[in-house]
């Protein structure tokens, strides 16, 4: 056993994006001062970690003795972080799945509590926190069918770190079946519904907006966290808008920056001109420039601010096998959703905008490019489809509260035996 679980995250660590802070991910982190308590969050991408800002800014508000330290599995999600969640004293690489770096991690943060978020199960970890009786809770958590059956393989090593989760905060009803059939004691599963309903209050207005890059009153399309292949059919789409409405723009934003240079190829292959947000400078000053449709979002934690005052936003993940991204963080902009067929991670959300009003579900490009033209150039209907999202979102607010009770019994259970 021990050997299969030291093997993986060596391997991985052999990955380039993993090699990168290597020395961090070993456990060697900033330490925490003698004396004072420490929380420790972790959010695998700036995704998780935006979720989880609002958290992190009610734990500084009622805790400011503690020293919050904010984790994330990449070095662009950890630079990311400092914008995302400022207010986080420590942004640290989380560590490799192998107990020397688990433990030395953990005698450097010495944490009272640790958060975490989504699906991020760590074997090694979580037997370290259990040995040193160190609480855990899971935030926002999902558990999709394809993440299941990969899981449910290794039930025998899952189920014992399971068991070392104090309360495990889960977003659907089908997420918290699943990990009891992991192994999660049921006694301890709640179902607090997903923090990116509220993904406003987590964006800490450090990216720029619509508003900020000067576009005006010109209708704008966002296609976020795209996959190779959704681009050419966004793309395609946006080509067919601005048949009918010659001053639309487009952000697109693929899920991985690293895939800009392959993507700014596609834009060009169709005809396109476009502009990297990254040669366009610092939030306050950037513009979007003049006779340039797209934009290209070549950089990290930054979407979030920019569906605000666009028309209509596809969501990623969608049009191909992966399982769809966020889906309610256009919607609680106000922005009309729109979605492919597989929605493995998101269902239960992309059927509550489809029951409200505020979202739609295309089946292919072809029913894409005619959902993007009709809510791209009908800026009314764009406006009530977007309003009709907002209000989804509005009545799903309480998952930051339920998550804040969670976090605080725990706390109030007092300071585990060290």
């Amino acid at each position: 056993m021990a050997g299969g679980v030291v093997a993986l995250p060596i391997a991985l660590a052999l990955k380039r994006d993993l090699r990168t802070g290597l020395r961090e991910r070993c456990g060697d982190v900033p330490a925490t001062p003698e004396g004072r308590p420490a929380i420790w969050i972790h959010g695998a991408s700036v995704g998780e970690l935006v979720a989880l800002a609002p958290v992190v800014r009610a734990l500084r508000d009622e805790f400011p003795d503690h020293r919050l330290v904010v984790s994330s599995m990449t070095a662009g999600g950890r630079t990311a972080a400092a914008t995302r969640v400022p207010d986080a004293d420590a942004r640290i690489l989380f560590p490799l799945d192998v107990p020397f770096c688990v433990d030395r991690a953990l005698d450097r943060v010495r944490p009272r509590l640790v958060l975490f978020s989504e699906t991020e199960l760590w074997p090694n970890f979580f037997a370290a926190l259990g040995a040193r009786r160190i609480p855990a809770v899971m935030v926002s958590g999902r558990l999709s069918p394809r993440a299941f059956a990969r899981y449910r393989r290794w039930r025998w090593l899952f189920a014992p770190a399971l068991a070392s989760v104090r309360w495990f905060g889960v977003q659907t009803l089908d997420s918290a079946r699943r990990l009891v059939a992991l192994g999660a004691p049921p006694t301890r599963v709640v179902v607090t519904g997903s923090l990116k309903t509220a993904p406003a209050a987590a964006g800490g207005g450090a990216g720029p907006t619509l508003a900020s890059l000067g576009v005006g009153d010109a209708p704008v399309l966002v296609a976020a966290s795209t996959h190779a292949g959704e681009e050419d059919a966004a793309l395609a789409a946006f080509v067919r808008v601005r048949a009918r409405e010659p001053r639309a723009l487009l952000v697109l934003a693929p899920r991985k920056p690293d895939r800009s240079a392959d993507v700014a190829a596609r834009i060009a292959a169709h005809g396109l001109a476009a502009a990297r947000r990254s040669a366009l400078g610092p939030a306050p000053t950037a513009r979007w420039p003049a006779a340039t449709p797209v934009l290209l979002l070549d950089t990290l934690g930054e979407l979030a601010g920019l569906y605000a005052g666009a028309r209509v936003a596809f969501v990623g993940g969608t049009l191909v096998p992966v399982g769809g991204h966020n889906v309610l963080e256009p919607a609680a902009a106000g922005t009309a959703v729109v979605f492919g067929p597989s929605l493995d991670n998101v269902r239960r959300d992309a059927e509550r905008l489809i029951a409200g009003g505020g979202g739609s579900a295309v089946a292919d490009a072809e029913g894409l490019a005619a959902r993007l033209i009709d809510l791209g150039t009908d800026a009314e209907r764009a406006a009530a489809t977007g309003a009709r999202a907002r209000a989804v979102v509005a009545e799903l607010g309480g998952p930051l509260a339920v998550t804040l009770a969670l976090v605080r019994g725990t706390l109030a259970a007092g300071e585990p035996a060290r």
